[in-house]
C-alpha cells in the first residue's frame, strides 16, 4: 500500500509539471533542464508541505517593553528558521514537543531576567511559534532621569532641554517593570532608542546615558555638542536715529551676549535663529536708558564657526545725529563751507513727521547757524522738510528720496540767495557717505561722517 500511495504522489507530480510545461509550450515560451528542476522542487515542495516561513509571538507575565519583545522576537525566529525552515509540515508535526524543547532550551540561554515558561509550536507553510516567559522577581519599581548638558549657556540649556522634552519619558518605558538582571540585555536597545529620538529632537548634540540599577533606578543622560561649533563672534551695532558713539557704551553688554554662543553647534545656532535674535535684541531694549527713550533693536545673525552679528537700535521718539561734512572742488560759492559739523535734534512726533533743530559749526572762521523745523514722510522713501535760519533770518525747504538701501536723491531750496541745489548720495558704510552736489553754479563733491 504504501509502495502504491508512493507511486500515485509520484505520478501526481509528474503530470502536474507535463500539464505546465505544455501551457507554456504553447505560449512559445522554452525552458532549460536548470529551470525544470527548479519547477520541481517548487511542486515538489506543495505537494509535500514544506515549512518556507517563521513567526514568532513573546508574550510575558508582566510589561515587556515594545523594543525588547522585538528583539526577543527576532532572537527566536533566527532560532526557528535555522531548526525547521525547509522541513516537512507533516514531520514538523509528529515532533513538534521535541522542537518545542529544543527552542526552549536555546532561547532559555540567552534572556537574563526571564525564563522561558512555556514554547508552542504551530505547524504549517507560515510556521508560527508563540514563547511565554516568567519575569524573575527582581523588578524595577521607579525610575528617575537626571539630564546634563555639558559645556552649555544657561539660555542653550533651556532651548536645548525644550528639544528633548519626553527623554525622561523614553527610559521609563523601556525600563519600567523590567527584571533588574534584564536591564544589561537591553542596553543595546535602548542606545538604539535614544540615538534616533536625539536624530529627530536636536541632531546637534549626541546623548551618552549610565543606569544604576535596582527597584530604584537612576538613570543619568550626558548631552555633548558635536562639529561644527560657533569659534568666533563679529558684531557689529548701528543706528539710524541715535549716535553710534552712544551704541559704544551698551556694546560689551550685546558682546557678552551674543558671546554665549561660542562653542555652540552651527546648526543648533541656525535651527533656532530667530528665538537666538530676539534674546539679543533684549539684551539692549530691556535696559533703563533704552525703555526710556523708546529703542528698538533688531538683530541678525549669519550662523557659522565665524558668526556674524548685526545689531540696529532706533529709538521710535527722538532723532539725534553728529555729522561731519567736508567738500571737495566747490569754488564758486560759500567758501566757509568747506568743513563742517552739524548736530540734529529731533521729537518724532509720529512714525511720519517730527520737528528738529540743526546746528552747524563752521571752525574755519568759529561760526555757527541754528535751524528749526520740521519734516514729514510725503509717501513711502519719500521725506520733505521746511526749515528757518535763525542766524541769517531765512526759509529753506527740502527732499530726500530713499530709493535704495544704499542710494538716495536730495534736493534744497534756499531763499537767502534762491539756490537749487541737487545731489545724489551712496552710503560706503554705516560712518561714510559721499555724494555728488551740482547747484546754480557750480558741481563738487562732498563727504560725509558720521559719529
Amino acid at each position: 500500500m504504501e509502495w502504491l500511495e508512493f507511486c500515485k504522489a509520484n505520478l501526481i507530480k509528474r503530470c502536474a509539471i507535463f500539464l505546465m510545461l505544455a501551457m507554456v509550450s504553447v505560449a512559445g515560451i522554452s525552458f532549460s533542464s536548470t529551470d525544470i528542476a527548479s519547477a520541481e522542487a517548487v511542486i515538489s515542495s506543495k505537494v509535500h508541505g514544506q515549512v518556507e516561513d517563521v513567526r514568532a509571538s513573546v508574550l510575558g507575565d508582566g510589561h515587556i517593553p515594545v523594543d525588547v519583545c522585538q528583539r526577543m522576537e527576532k532572537s527566536v525566529q533566527a532560532i526557528g528558521n535555522q531548526l525547521l525552515e525547509g522541513k516537512n509540515i507533516d514531520e514538523v508535526a509528529s515532533r513538534r514537543s521535541y522542537y518545542e524543547g529544543i527552542i526552549q532550551q536555546v532561547f532559555d540561554k540567552v534572556l537574563v531576567g526571564y525564563t522561558v515558561k512555556s514554547v508552542t509550536i504551530a505547524p504549517g507553510d507560515n510556521l508560527q511559534i508563540f514563547v511565554e516567559l516568567l519575569g524573575w522577581n527582581d523588578r524595577i519599581e521607579s525610575i528617575t532621569v537626571e539630564t546634563q548638558v555639558i559645556g552649555m549657556p544657561a539660555v542653550v540649556e533651556k532651548l536645548l532641554l525644550d528639544d528633548i522634552a519626553g527623554i525622561d519619558q523614553l527610559f521609563k518605558e523601556m525600563l519600567q517593570e523590567l527584571p533588574v538582571a534584564a536591564v544589561d540585555w537591553t542596553n543595546g536597545v535602548m542606545k538604539h532608542r535614544v540615538r534616533a529620538f536625539m536624530q529627530e529632537r536636536a541632531p546637534e548634540f549626541r546623548a551618552d546615558f549610565d543606569v544604576e540599577v535596582g527597584e530604584s533606578t537612576k538613570v543619568t543622560v550626558d548631552i555633548y555638542p558635536l562639529l561644527p561649533v560657533v569659534r568666533t563672534i563679529d558684531l557689529c551695532m548701528r543706528s539710524d536715529t541715535l549716535p553710534n558713539a552712544a551704541l559704544l557704551m551698551e556694546r560689551q553688554t550685546m558682546q557678552d551676549g551674543a558671546d554665549m554662543f561660542v562653542g555652540v553647534p552651527v546648526a543648533f545656532v541656525k535651527r533656532h535663529q530667530d528665538t537666538i535674535q530676539d534674546l539679543l535684541s533684549h539684551r539692549i531694549d530691556d535696559l533703563e536708558e533704552a525703555k526710556f527713550w523708546g529703542v528698538h533693536t533688531k538683530v541678525t545673525i549669519t550662523p557659522a564657526e565665524r558668526m556674524e552679528v548685526m545689531s540696529r537700535s532706533d529709538s521710535s521718539t527722538v532723532l539725534v545725529r553728529f555729522e561731519g561734512r567736508g567738500e571737495l572742488g566747490h569754488k564758486s560759492r560759500n567758501q566757509d563751507g568747506e568743513i563742517m559739523f552739524r548736530g540734529l535734534f529731533g521729537k518724532q512726533l509720529s512714525a511720519r513727521d517730527g520737528i528738529f533743530t540743526l546746528i552747524d559749526f563752521y571752525p574755519k572762521d568759529t561760526r555757527w547757524n541754528f535751524d528749526l523745523g520740521v519734516y514729514r514722510e510725503l509717501v513711502p522713501k519719500i521725506r520733505g522738510n521746511v526749515r528757518y535760519s535763525l542766524s541769517d533770518s531765512y526759509w529753506k525747504a527740502g527732499l530726500e528720496y530713499n530709493f535704495h538701501k544704499r542710494w538716495s536723491l536730495l534736493y534744497e531750496y534756499r531763499g537767502q540767495d534762491s539756490i537749487n541745489e541737487f545731489a545724489v548720495r551712496y552710503k560706503l558704510h554705516d560712518f561714510l557717505s559721499v555724494e555728488a552736489v551740482m547747484d546754480n553754479d557750480d558741481k563738487w563733491l562732498r563727504f560725509i561722517g558720521y559719529f
